[in-house]
């Protein structure tokens, strides 16, 4: 019985009606070009207590119907790599109403996208692994339980929780949604705090860790133990210009993909971030890679760090006390308004799941041309391990060498002590800030960023079998793990290793993001899908020793750049737009869906 939310049969019924593939003009745009969308427009008859409706069409609610969101979605799944989704609430709705709108709205535009990521990543979780999955239901269940008292005492006090609660209602928006059938024309908004397969889906950063807990026997092939992403934030000659890049590594499995704007019509001045763009998953609400814009001004990113030191683990995860990692992004990336108040947030109720170096850039304090960069608050970080996190303002280390990069390595000496890092850097570089084969590349190479061409091309280096950093006392001599976006499918199943994790694996770089100030004025950025290719061969399905389920996936990965443009109207706080983009928020017409 406890592992009903598993199987999930119901879900399944509930997209077989569209599980053929979406057959509609998928070329891909020019970069800039704005995107052809599908629309839905959630819509309420009165007071929302007598149900949402959802309506296909850009303004779609009729004169006895008011509009609380609208969304607007394209399957390019199969030309770029991504799907492309927007979604925009209503003001004059309660703001929990909003989040569940906004939810439900995702749900009917991308359930099809959704079936084949739980497919992917979920639905074998428990193959065989009987006492893990009572042990993770257990842990669950009670974390939701808890999470569900304390926003009851709080929400209506404290910003914060809140905040947790509008994060479930727009869950709970998407699971119902995601599981309406035709003909059950309205729906409720509730917010749940229940175990289900969309619920699952949030987790796929914080299960790194508690498979660890739990101790389920890992695959090596997938744990991230040195490798789960690449970033890069890098200041140009003369301080023309400030880019932020990111590189997601991962499970080939994993790459159902969509680019997301989120824009609620929050209180600006309570929800700054009232505005999110970023690259993420079907299903998910926070970004997971993690590359997220947020209109507070605010850029955020991720590299996962390995906890070597498993009685951390023992000693500080719980299921009471404790909110994961997916949330606390998404509430950090909401209520920050400077790089120091993202880490402070984000460091509240600390989960032990999903440890990360996380580097935070507060756009509103560069200029582009500056004769001087801010002495402090341009770029914080955060580093966690289970039971501990510690902030460094780390302005003067762009000051001083005009780039800061993540890899996987903690940089904090406390970090890297306590996460283990610190013995096992003793035996190899591998493990070591500053000596990892991406350590060094980023040092030779971030002289060659000017523009985001050159930074598009340097956050998809792969050249492993010719590049002197990638090198090891391996067999063959090299590794294409050591690459700033990682094919380690293309190792050799055969070979010798000095680490495990430079071997062959179900592991290499699904994408790039990266945004200029420019393009940041406007929550933009550049999205590249799939693994780097030239001079390596692209990712092929049919042409791969990776077993692993990739339902919806295409196979030949060879695709190029986009760059997005957001029908949505965007504002960002604090910074000036360079150029303007059409606004095309008022230019859909009816007559044209």
């Amino acid at each position: 019985m406890a592992l009903r939310w598993l199987v999930a049969a119901a879900l399944c019924a509930a997209v077989a009606a569209e599980s053929k593939q979406w057959i509609k003009d998928n070329r891909v745009p020019p970069p800039g070009e704005h995107v052809a969308y599908e629309y839905i427009s959630i819509c309420v008859n009165g007071t929302a207590e007598n149900g949402l409706i959802p309506r296909k069409g850009a303004k779609a609610c009729d004169e006895y119907h008011d509009q609380v969101a609208v969304g607007r979605y394209a399957n390019k799944v199969n030309t770029t790599g991504w799907g492309i989704l927007e979604v925009e609430t209503f003001g004059q709705f309660p703001d929990d109403v909003q989040a569940f709108a906004a939810g439900m709205a995702e749900g009917e535009l991308t359930k099809l996208q959704i079936y084949y990521h739980y497919r992917n990543t979920i639905e074998d979780l428990c193959k065989g692994y009987k006492k893990y999955c009572k042990d993770l239901y257990s842990y669950l269940t009670k974390h939701l339980d808890w999470l569900r008292v304390t926003v009851e005492k709080n929400a209506a006090t404290d910003t914060y929780w809140n905040h947790v609660k509008l994060v479930f209602a727009q869950m709970t928006g998407l699971y119902e949604s995601y599981k309406r059938k035709e003909g059950d024309d309205q729906v409720k908004p509730s917010i749940g705090f229940d175990l289900h397969p969309i619920y699952m889906i949030q987790l796929s950063g914080e299960l790194f860790d508690i498979n660890k807990w739990l101790n389920k026997t890992l695959d090596p092939q997938e744990y991230p133990e040195a490798g789960k992403c690449s970033g890069l934030v890098k200041v140009s000659p003369g301080n023309k210009d400030m880019f932020f890049s990111h590189v997601a590594m991962s499970g080939l499995n994993t790459m159902n993909r969509v680019l997301k704007l989120y824009k609620f019509a929050y209180d600006k001045s309570k929800v700054p971030g009232r505005i999110v763009s970023f690259s993420g998953y079907a299903g998910a609400l926070s970004s997971a890679d993690d590359y997220t814009l947020t209109s507070g001004g605010l850029a955020s990113i991720e590299t996962t760090n390995a906890v070597f030191n498993e009685s951390l683990y023992q000693n500080f995860i719980k299921p009471t006390e404790q909110v994961h990692c997916w949330v606390r992004s998404f509430i950090s990336n909401a209520l920050a308004k400077t790089a120091k108040d993202w880490v402070d947030i984000f460091a509240k109720y600390n989960s032990g799941t999903y440890n990360n170096q996380w580097v935070v850039v507060d756009y509103k304090k560069f200029k582009p041309g500056m004769p001087k960069l801010p002495e402090e608050d341009l770029v914080w970080i955060l580093e966690q391990v289970p039971g501990y996190t510690e902030t460094r303002d780390m302005t003067w280390f762009i000051n001083a060498y005009s780039y800061f990069p993540s890899y996987n390595v903690p940089y904090l000496s406390s970090i890297t002590l306590m996460s283990g890092f610190a013995e096992k850097a003793k035996s190899f570089g591998w493990y070591k800030w500053g000596h990892t084969p991406r350590a060094k590349i980023f040092d030779r190479d971030h002289v060659k960023v000017t523009d985001i061409d050159s930074l598009t091309k340097l956050m998809r280096y792969n050249d492993y079998t010719h590049d002197p950093f990638a090198l090891c006392k391996c067999n063959p001599p090299y590794t294409a793990e050591a690459g700033i976006s990682a094919r380690g499918d293309l190792n050799p199943s055969n070979g010798t290793w000095e680490v495990e994790s430079m071997g062959f694996r179900n592991h290499a770089g699904l994408d790039y993001k990266g945004t200029n100030y420019e393009m940041f004025s406007q929550l933009r950025f550049r999205a590249w899908g799939g693994p780097p290719y030239d001079p390596l061969p692209p990712f092929d399905w049919a042409n791969t020793r990776v077993v692993a389920n990739h339902y919806g996936q295409p196979q030949v990965w060879n695709f190029s750049y986009v760059d997005l443009v957001w029908e949505a109207k965007i504002e960002v706080d604090g910074i000036t737009q360079l150029s303007e983009t059409a606004d095309w928020s008022d230019s859909v017409e009816e007559d044209d869906f």
